[in-house]
């Protein structure tokens, strides 16, 4: 039997948690011993949402993605709140800050990246350490630490108009707290937004309560012990009793530096050396997104676990979809056009908080920006993934015409109103409701995963067995001889009502969310919008479907 190499993964964040997910769902355990250093002592969570449990809106024990016992019932070494501070590359060793030493034949550096702290004038006391009230936003240690200071604070600025920091800013208006955002460009999110969205955009945050400070920076910090005041880059001060530092990231590299590594944006890999997620550098290019993260983890678990060893990753096409203090943002792409080549067509209201805009090259969609209004969403996701052709109008693919309205007619044999569909009506409009049962840890994982598609509309419940069955019983399905075998996990039921097109996206991205690897992932259904499923959770705790049409797959 050939003999098991060893495997090092360094971060245990989001691209490297997900690479140890993938590479266990292909049987990696068969090649590899798998050992992993983290450096926070928590099993791996969803960093995104580290603003939403600010905010009060998420929990944090519904955050993690996999927990501390997740590693070892997977026969995966994790050394939780060991940082690395060194690597010999001569002898293969990684040595942790604690005197842990492991040795690899392959090495997977997931190092992330750190926040971009500007040189600020009394930012720093003698002891090496921030001012009291003063902090940055990286890690769930940093959100306890805020939402602490949170309770007895009244005013914060937050420096960084950038997503994390407008977030942050969400989360500290939601505690109660005034809250001004200071930002070095004329609006915010400037990375990924035009200066027309961008202005859209502040009307509606300034509408929340949220003071905005640009074209500015934070060149000082007074205060006796703790922070009073800031002083502006003109000269103006604001008082304040918190400061939250959100003015971008930088790629972790100084581990790989010190082993002598090709450093140039982010990490250039090396012969039995990789890199992922927001430490490595592709093409020239560094990526700051979760997603561009988890496509490189799965293309390398592909190739070290032999499932797909031609594959290989070719960058990303980066699109975004987030909410901001509530309002839909969806980014794909450029956000200018390039040449007088490119067709242009925007749209604002600014009153109603909504902008428009899509960028065409050569009959494809080259980028996109929809702030407030996200029906046409998946419909430009679509486009710009699978580099569909766009009508010749670029307004229509903003603008669609509305498919003609099924027919409200009386049954007068019945007594009831049916609907009498119209001959316009196309295969493609058909509706479809599209079912997953998982485990009840991916829940938030899944939401997240679908939204990135521009699906922003479900439903989900608990399900509950009977009596010590607490997880899920179904009655057998029509035409089928017996149950489903949901009889020993608690699950939790999450739905969701698309167009008949996007059900192939949809049930991938579901099947990429949940497939660990282990017994009782889950099971995806589609049904038809005139079949009925229907999970009882009185006390008998029976469930029953019927009317199924596809039980389309175990995830």
């Amino acid at each position: 039997m050939k003999q098991r190499q060893q495997l090092v993964v360094i971060g245990n964040g989001m691209a490297g948690g997900r690479f140890v997910e993938e590479l266990t769902a292909r049987n990696g355990r068969e090649h590899f011993d798998i050992v992993m250093f983290g450096g926070e002592p928590h099993g791996n969570y969803n960093r995104i949402l580290l603003s939403s449990v600010v905010a009060g809106s998420h929990d944090v024990k519904n955050i993690f993605l996999n927990s501390l016992e997740w590693y070892a019932e997977n026969g995966i070494t994790l050394h939780a709140g060991v940082p690395v501070d060194a690597i010999d590359r001569n002898t293969k060793i990684v040595s942790g800050i604690n005197g842990i030493q492991e040795h690899y034949d392959r090495l997977v550096f997931a190092t992330g990246s750190k926040p971009f702290v500007p040189p600020i004038q009394g930012l720093i006391r003698d002891t090496g350490r921030f001012q009291n009230g003063i902090f940055v936003f990286r890690t769930l240690d940093d959100a306890f630490q805020i939402m602490k200071h949170a309770e007895t604070a009244r005013k914060a600025v937050v420096l960084g108009g950038g997503l994390l920091g407008l977030e942050s800013a969400r989360g500290l208006l939601n505690r109660g707290l005034e809250v001004h955002v200071v930002e070095l460009m004329p609006h915010p999110m400037a990375v990924q937004l035009d200066s027309s969205a961008g202005g859209v955009l502040r009307s509606s945050l300034e509408t929340m309560g949220i003071h905005f400070h640009l074209c500015k920076s934070i060149t000082g910090v007074t205060g006796n012990d703790r922070v009073e005041s800031i002083t502006f880059s003109d000269g103006g001060t604001e008082s304040c009793d918190m400061v939250l530092i959100s003015a971008g990231i930088r790629p972790n590299v100084e581990i790989a530096k010190q082993a002598g590594l090709a450093v140039e944006r982010g990490i250039v890999v090396d012969r039995s050396i990789y890199a992922i997620g927001e430490c490595a550098q592709h093409g020239g290019r560094t990526y700051g997104l979760a997603a561009p993260g988890s496509e490189q983890a799965r293309v390398l678990a592909d190739r070290l676990s032999g499932a797909n060893p031609q594959a290989v990753y070719t960058g990303s096409n980066t699109s975004t979809t987030l909410k901001v203090m509530g309002i839909d943002l969806i980014v794909l792409g450029k956000k200018e056009p390039s040449d007088d080549n490119d067709e242009v067509v925007t749209y604002a209201d600014a009153r109603r908080g909504i902008y428009k805009k899509v960028i065409v090259r050569d009959g494809r969609l080259a980028g996109a920006i929809l702030l407030g209004d996200a029906a046409t969403a998946p419909r430009l996701l679509r486009a710009f993934h699978h580099k569909e052709t766009v009508p010749e109008n670029p307004a229509d693919i903003l603008f669609p015409a509305p498919p003609a309205k099924p027919a409200h007619i009386a049954d007068p044999a019945e007594g009831v109103a049916v609907w009498e569909e119209a001959e316009e009506w196309s295969h493609e409009d058909q509706l479809k409701e599209v079912i997953a049962i998982i485990r009840p840890e991916r829940l938030l994982e899944t939401k997240l995963k679908i939204e990135s598609l521009g699906i922003v509309a479900f439903s989900h419940h608990r399900v509950v067995g009977r009596g010590r069955q607490r997880g899920l019983q179904f009655l057998a399905r029509r035409g089928a001889a017996s149950g489903t075998g949901f009889r020993y996990l608690p699950k939790r039921m999450i739905s969701w009502i698309v167009a008949e097109s996007q059900v192939e996206t949809l049930v991938q991205a579901i099947m990429e969310a949940n497939r660990t690897g282990q017994i009782g992932d889950g099971k995806i259904f589609v049904l038809p919008l005139d079949g009925v499923m229907q999970i009882r959770t009185d006390a008998s705790g029976i469930g029953a479907q019927q009317a199924a049409e596809t039980v389309l797959a175990n995830v």
